[in-house]
């Protein structure tokens, strides 16, 4: 499920921007504002789907969403103006950055509770594998096939792979799901309070204060991240470097992620996750201040070592943050009010990113004003984590 929630991921989408813009007629800005204006209804909707992981077997919405991601792949190849375009990042959008991901994360979070920081971890490795090879596939792809004929090759890949994988991996996800429940129940009539006090609702996670003191720093890298990839065809025109070359950085950047991933599991185990969130942000916050002051290629690949370096801290312990937070019961409604969040951002980022390219603000600009930003919600955080042990 990770690793084919890359379609519906901005890394993935970007990679099509340039043939898209030229043959639409689009700006940067334009392109920008429709796929936020798309992202931004995921993020809505996401919040009413994501519950769906608490009441619908598992096996059920997986198939669902495979399909949908699948539709959304055919959607994309038949755009040709800018309803059509922002139908088809929709779908991409709600299926794969949304319900994919939840799904996956969700699932390893509530069902393998007692090593929730290695199964994320593990879990994780398919969307960095994807992030690893599909940017040369994809570009190669669009050379051999155009880039039409490329989102149709994809959605027959995805349901040729995922359909049998869903049905033959929770063949027995239903004794799974009984035994989940068996152990919630037990939970309670041990009469813990520590227990019951972590089965939050979404309603009471929203009114409590380290929600709002937390997300920020949660949310800081998808979305600078995204701002800077969904631009990634821009930023590699402006710092003169091969499209090409900078697609094969996304190999190394991957493994940096996949390592990160494993350490930080490890360590999420042991230290647990709200420990940790204060820190996720700051490796990829000295990248920006790299690539703002560097137009060598060299330095655009640390840029990618040290985000590959968050991505994989900060993937990792988002969904063991809100498991230890806030408890494992409701937890896809609640994992689903964090994803709306983090779909917010990255709907935001494209647009306001390429609002400022269209206004003559430089990429290097960009990059040390995101830099600050990720300072300063690491320190909130830092804050709440301090507050929270008093």
């Amino acid at each position: 499920m990770t690793f084919w929630s890359a379609p519906g991921q901005t890394f993935f989408i970007s990679l099509f921007s340039g043939e898209i813009r030229a043959e639409l007629f689009l700006s940067d800005g334009e392109f920008g504002a429709v796929y936020s204006l798309a992202t931004l209804l995921s993020a809505c909707v996401l919040i009413w789907s994501g519950t769906l992981l608490d009441r619908i077997d598992l096996k059920k919405i997986a198939l669902a969403t495979v399909f949908g991601l699948s539709i959304g792949c055919a959607l994309m190849s038949f755009s040709v103006g800018l309803i059509s375009l922002f139908i088809g990042f929709f779908m991409l959008r709600q299926m794969g950055q949304g319900l994919m991901f939840i799904t996956s994360t969700t699932a390893v979070v509530r069902y393998l509770d007692a090593s929730k920081g290695k199964s994320t971890a593990l879990a994780g490795m398919g969307y960095a594998v994807s992030e690893a090879i599909m940017p040369s596939l994809v570009v190669a792809l669009i050379l051999w096939l155009g880039w039409r004929s490329s989102w149709q090759a994809i959605g027959i890949i995805l349901l040729l792979f995922m359909v049998p994988a869903i049905i033959y991996l929770l063949r027995h996800h239903r004794q799974r799901h009984r035994k989940y429940l068996h152990q919630i129940i037990s939970d309670e009539e041990n009469n813990n309070p520590i227990d019951k006090r972590r089965q939050w609702t979404r309603a009471e996670v929203i009114r409590d204060k380290y929600f709002y003191l937390f997300a920020p720093g949660l949310m800081s890298q998808p979305l600078m991240f995204t701002g800077f990839i969904f631009h990634q065809v821009r930023l590699v025109e402006s710092k003169g470097w091969s499209l090409i070359a900078w697609a094969s950085l996304f190999f190394i950047y991957a493994l940096v992620s996949v390592a990160t991933k494993f350490l930080t599991g490890f360590w999420v185990d042991r230290y647990g996750a709200i420990r940790l969130v204060p820190l996720a942000g700051i490796p990829m916050a000295f990248g920006l201040i790299i690539l703002s002051l560097s137009s060598n290629i060299f330095w655009g690949g640390l840029f990618l070592v040290l985000t590959g370096i968050t991505v994989g801290f900060q993937s990792t312990v988002s969904a063991p943050f809100w498991a230890d937070m806030y408890g494992s019961k409701h937890l896809g409604a609640i994992k689903s009010l964090g994803a709306a969040l983090m779909v917010f951002c990255t709907a935001v980022s494209p647009f306001l990113f390429g609002w400022l390219i269209d206004r003559g603000v430089s990429i290097e600009t960009l990059a040390m004003a995101s830099a600050f930003y990720i300072f300063l919600t690491s320190s909130v955080a830092y804050y709440a984590y301090r507050l929270r042990l008093e």
